[in-house]
């Protein structure tokens, strides 16, 4: 190798290397309140939040792993937790609001602790018939629920809003939908250069996501700083960010790419339109996943919608600001729900 060639390979090695050095520095900074107890949400996150489990089975046959918490007899909130994630995503939520609500959280399909599903079947329409199973299973009939879906969660709801138009009013009298969109969530992303090359997005994404499972499934400076980047910003709690990180990578690659195509051809216009109760939705103002100006277009289609913008707040906004979440949710549900006693 000659001295030219020798001191090339010296300059990709050293900045790989003070590439890789930046990046542990940054980890290591950037996950010191959780490593040193510092940060209070670390304790509270690693406190378990038990419900009463058990199971619900969708119409095609896939069991879902659901929890209740709060007093029987109160009424009830479905939450409905976003891709990834499982229902301890709701964690803040299912502690705050059981004290005076009988909260219902379900894990989707392949997540968490539910089964893969049934034949494969990851579509908008199968995650709508989980949800509209676990009402049906799990809240008394004749008695009104709230629904709130983070995510993807929010995605079902509309989905299900759509597909049983016959529960709206008096058995689902009203939705809050968090952090979510009504059409093509990597268009969102990605602008107009997906319109470019939509055929190869679409080949190619399903595969990419699907490399958890062969890259390992442990939390890495890497995986930390990505998660913490695209779901939630740079000032979030490092605890929130760690406990998203071990969320996210509890779900298998293969259910992660089993869902890319729900996303990539996502297009819940129609759906928004119809329904036709009150609708509350809430957007972090620095959500890069589902962009405000999506949550705004949402509200836009939904008959009865009303926005409200969570200032300075990421894609995970039940735990980034999961207060003002909760408060939103608790008066919402209230209000809703004392208006169709």
């Amino acid at each position: 190798m000659t001295a030219g060639r020798l001191a090339g390979a010296a300059v990709v090695a050293a900045g790989a290397t003070g590439g890789a050095l930046i990046g542990w520095l940054a980890e290591r900074r950037a996950t010191a309140g959780v490593r040193d107890g510092s940060d209070p949400e670390a304790v509270a996150l690693a406190t378990p939040v038990e419900g009463r489990p058990q199971w619900v089975t969708a119409p095609d046959g896939t069991r879902l792993h659901v929890e209740t918490l709060g007093p029987e007899g109160a009424p009830t909130i479905v939450l409905a937790h976003g891709y990834t994630m499982s229902q301890a995503a709701w964690h803040y939520q299912r502690r705050d609001l059981s004290g005076e609500f009988r909260v219902v959280t379900y894990d989707q399909r392949g997540h968490g602790g539910s089964e893969d599903a049934a034949g494969g079947d990851y579509t908008m329409e199968a995650l709508a018939h989980d949800l509209s199973a676990v009402i049906d299973q799990c809240v008394p009939a004749g008695e009104p629920v709230i629904v709130a879906g983070h995510s993807m969660g929010a995605m079902s709801a509309i989905s299900f809003a759509q597909q049983h138009p016959e529960l709206l009013g008096k058995r689902v009298p009203g939705f809050v939908l968090v952090s979510t969109s009504g059409s093509d969530i990597i268009a969102g992303i990605l602008g107009a250069s997906v319109g470019a090359l939509p055929a190869i997005t679409k080949a190619l994404l399903p595969r990419v996501v699907g490399l958890r499972g062969r890259l390992g499934a442990l939390p890495s400076d890497l995986t930390f700083l990505a998660i913490r980047q695209i779901s939630l910003c740079p000032e979030a709690s490092p605890a929130h960010v760690a406990f998203t990180e071990r969320l996210a990578l509890g779900c298998s690659g293969e259910v992660r790419a089993a869902l890319i195509p729900a996303f990539t051809s996502l297009d819940l216009t129609e759906a928004a339109r119809l329904v036709t109760v009150p609708t509350l939705v809430l957007a972090g103002e620095r959500d890069r996943l589902t962009p405000i100006a999506s949550a705004r277009h949402l509200v836009e289609l939904l008959p009865e919608g009303q926005l409200v913008e969570l200032s300075g707040i990421g894609h995970m906004a039940p735990l980034e600001a999961h207060e003002a979440v909760t408060a939103h949710l608790r008066a919402f549900a209230r209000r809703i729900l004392a208006e169709a006693a």
